[in-house]
């Protein structure tokens, strides 16, 4: 929906600039109406010292920058006041004038240059699926109730307020195609369709603070934790990929049958991504609790590898059904992403990983059919699949020492990105996990 800046300009009403930390932070400052050309102009100073991973305390200031095009009007149901409310998200600057080396949303536009250079004007697109769990109460976190019997369940109480968080996304612009319950009891998702990757991590970030927003109307909240709940399926953030310009998705070739139709360069960009996904996955499950969710015997994979149709496998490509659609429609789902990343980063490092491939002609090494589920770890090693990293500390060695990641986000991305991952290791590793205890505490 289109919004006149001059007309708004002179309502009595709020405006909340929004901008995404490091971490995946997502944080606020609230202006009057009237700061909206400012923001939109030069921009607007703050404290980027209180932003995690943006700026040391001697050195704080920055510039908040509006992205116009995300400019929107919140509907009075989830408004925090009777005024009229508009949410825009922001990139962050220095004070010079230049995106800020930590910001992950101005690195990914920076990225998106770069792979259009490379490949045919191409830019990355993607669609989402972050997963959530209901809460009654936010202390009931890791408590145990029923059991995974409730993918697309008609009868789900709660079916309702999926239907509203859809209906308040889709007044605030977003595409709805499904909502639906999930595997685990009051789990659910709703997707929306793809766009450009950073208008993608733009409308992550807005339906996280929408799923709250209209769950505490309903008297619940929602949690995006990789792993809540021990017994029930983790929540993950499946990432459907494609390359596409103003006339054709880059991933299709029609002479490429043997190949699942996908393009020569096509395959060098996933081969990319699959070379550095142990590095990658420090960005796309940044937590300690995200390991919790990549473990065996649940839905989500731990199995490096590409498949047909194949939900065992860190990626699958998804079924189309006709020769029309697949040439706009094809596509890459990557599974192993979780909801506690920072989407912008997340889609930069596809990006740089992919660039990588493009630029050294990496070799892709073929797609996987067997159910990647059934096999034993030894027989996963004879078979020569990499495993994704079993926790925090594992991937983020692999992330410290990926010179893909290093050179193509930059040394200070990388650098700052890498302290945040070691203060979550070193802040979650005192707790000591409940069912260890349990185990061996009268040994």
């Amino acid at each position: 929906m289109e919004i006149s800046v001059d007309a708004i300009t002179q309502e009595d009403a709020i405006l909340k600039t929004l901008v995404t930390d490091l971490a995946g932070g997502f944080k606020e400052i609230i202006f009057p109406i009237s700061a909206l050309k400012e923001v939109l102009g030069s921009g607007i100073a703050y404290d980027g010292s209180s932003f995690q991973g943006i700026n040391a305390i001697n050195a704080s200031d920055s510039i908040l920058h509006g992205v116009e095009e995300s400019l929107v009007r919140v509907p009075t149901s989830i408004a925090d006041t009777d005024k009229d409310e508009y949410w825009i998200i922001c990139d962050i600057y220095d004070v010079d004038g230049k995106p800020h080396s930590n910001c992950a949303r101005s690195k990914l536009v920076e990225l998106q240059s770069k792979l259009a250079e490379a490949w045919d004007g191409g830019n990355l697109y993607m669609g989402a699926e972050p997963e959530a769990y209901f809460l009654e109460k936010r202390e009931n976190v890791g408590v145990v109730n029923g059991v995974n019997t409730n993918y697309f369940n008609p009868k789900d109480p709660k079916s309702m307020i999926i239907a509203e968080i859809g209906n308040v996304l889709g007044e605030m612009g977003f595409e709805i195609e499904r909502a639906h319950t999930e595997v685990g009891e009051d789990q659910f998702e709703v997707n929306w369709r793809y766009d450009k990757a950073e208008r993608t991590a733009d409308q992550i970030q807005i339906y996280k603070i929408v799923a709250h927003k209209v769950a505490r109307n309903f008297g619940y909240d929602v949690t995006f934790l990789p792993k809540p709940y021990a017994e029930r399926n983790g929540s993950g953030m499946h990432c459907h990929l494609s390359v596409a310009n103003d006339s054709a998705n880059l991933y299709y070739d029609a002479s490429a049958k043997d190949q699942r139709y996908f393009s020569e360069t096509a395959r060098h960009f996933l081969a990319g991504i699959l070379e550095n996904v142990r590095g990658l996955s420090a960005i796309a499950n940044p937590t300690e609790v995200s390991f919790s969710r990549l473990v065996p015997g649940y839905e989500a994979p731990c199995i490096v590898a590409i498949g047909d149709r194949n939900r065992s496998a860190a990626c699958r490509i998804p079924a189309i059904a006709d020769e029309a659609t697949r040439k706009v429609a094809i596509r890459t789902e990557f599974r192993f992403p979780d909801p506690m990343a920072n989407p912008y980063l997340l889609a930069a490092g596809f990006i740089a990983t992919g660039l990588s491939g493009i630029e050294k002609l990496t070799k892709f090494t073929g797609f996987c059919d067997e159910n990647l589920f059934a096999l034993s770890l030894k027989e996963v090693e004879a078979k020569g699949y990499t495993l994704l990293p079993r926790n925090l500390w594992e991937a983020y060695r692999e992330f410290d020492k990926n010179e893909i990641l290093k050179s193509k986000l930059g040394e200070f991305i990388h650098e700052s990105f890498g302290e945040i991952l070691l203060t979550e290791i070193d802040s979650c590793q005192p707790y000591a996990n409940t069912h260890s205890m349990k185990l061996h505490y009268l040994k």
